[in-house]
């Protein structure tokens, strides 16, 4: 089978020639074993390695071009702060964020909203107000040419490499309640999840809309399959309750729309997965991405028998496996992936990013493990 049929198979829990492994890459600094410096290099890398990837196409949302944005550091308690103000035609959003030595070290004309180093980080967050909810529709807009085009221009290329390499090609849809952790300091927003809900939903509700629309753009365009990101939608912060009443309907329009299209779903969340399968199984995905075995409580045979349609997409630990852990240790924990997962509808790797410091050594003995096992 070549890489595209494998994975597609895996993904809809088919049957496969052996079980996949895909391991990916975190850029900024990338690990040694990672030496390439385009797209193209990337792909006859792993093809020669003899790993399963694929090419995404990410949901690109920009804000309109009315939209500007003003930055500056300020110093206080002799410590560097970002500050942001975003200038829209419904009004000004001012953000405040400490600047470490590992993240702004130079100060960038525009820093984006969606990103996973905001929360910690939140001295103020930029929306505080229901007035603020109105510059939603400038930040996140329903439609966009600019957008548009440069969707057309990277779904091409990307077809043109995914044909070339015979690997798939996924968009990437970030939507949900994982923009709710970037945008606020987690234990505020869960708190007001609670106590203002409507707040909350009107928040949530242009955001989705835009997602979605780039979603039915790049199922119009033709790929493969929908990476759903949900990485912040388990119960590490929302409880079951507040997950059908945020998460649920979106995904569920989600699910429909891509389905509807002949995509299959892989939806990602790497923790807190437990109390929610309940949930999650009535949501229609196809593969679930993550359910990390060691970082918590999470028995890889309770899901796989409370998500029996599923397939699933992981086994071991990045962070504890790969990146503390021996080769011995490794190749124990592929041993007990693949029999806790079986073969069908399972693919092997981690939810997370592989790090530059973690060990070589780790990673070949995850490599010969599942060679041995496959």
């Amino acid at each position: 089978m070549t890489t595209r049929e494998r994975l597609l198979a895996a993904w809809r829990c088919q049957e496969v020639d052996y079980v996949p492994l895909v391991l990916s890459f975190w850029d900024q600094p990338r690990h040694p074993l990672a030496n390439w410096t385009t797209e193209r290099e990337r792909l006859a890398w792993y093809r020669e390695r003899g790993w399963d990837t694929y090419v995404q196409l990410p949901a690109l949302l920009t804000p309109a071009p009315e939209v500007r944005a003003e930055t500056r550091f300020e110093e206080r308690e002799g410590r560097r702060v970002f500050v942001q103000w975003w200038h829209t035609p419904a009004g000004d959003l001012e953000e405040r964020l400490w600047a470490t030595e590992d993240w702004l070290g130079e100060l960038p004309t525009m820093y984006p909203l969606g990103d996973d180093f905001r929360p910690s980080r939140y001295l103020e967050p930029p929306f505080k107000t229901r007035e603020d909810l109105a510059a939603l529709p400038y930040l996140f807009p329903l439609e966009s040419e600019a957008d548009q085009e440069q969707m057309v221009v990277a779904h091409g290329e990307a077809r043109a490499l995914a044909e070339e390499f015979e690997v798939p090609v996924v968009a990437g849809v970030p939507a949900g309640l994982d923009w709710l952790i970037w945008l606020f300091r987690p234990q505020e927003i869960v708190m007001r999840a609670v106590l203002e809900p409507d707040f909350v939903c009107d928040l949530l509700a242009p955001i989705n809309a835009a997602f979605q629309e780039r979603l039915a753009l790049a199922l119009e365009l033709g790929v493969d399959a929908v990476l759903r990101r949900g990485w912040y939608e388990s119960t590490d912060f929302w409880s079951p309750t507040l997950y059908a009443q945020l998460a649920k309907p979106p995904l569920l329009r989600e699910v429909a729309l891509a389905h509807e299209a002949g995509a299959p779903v892989i939806y990602q969340m790497d923790s807190g997965i437990t109390p929610l399968l309940g949930e999650l199984d009535s949501v229609a995905f196809d593969c679930l991405l993550g359910g990390d075995p060691a970082t918590s409580a999470q028995d890889q045979r309770e899901i796989r028998r409370r998500l029996p349609s599923k397939a699933l997409w992981g086994g071991i630990s990045g962070p504890l496996h790969l990146g503390r852990g021996t080769p011995e240790q490794v190749e124990r924990a592929v041993e007990r992936a693949f029999a806790d997962c079986g073969r069908e509808g399972f693919i092997l790797g981690p939810g997370v990013g592989l790090r530059h410091d973690w060990p070589t050594e780790n990673l070949l003995a995850c490599e010969r493990a599942w060679r041995r096992l496959r």
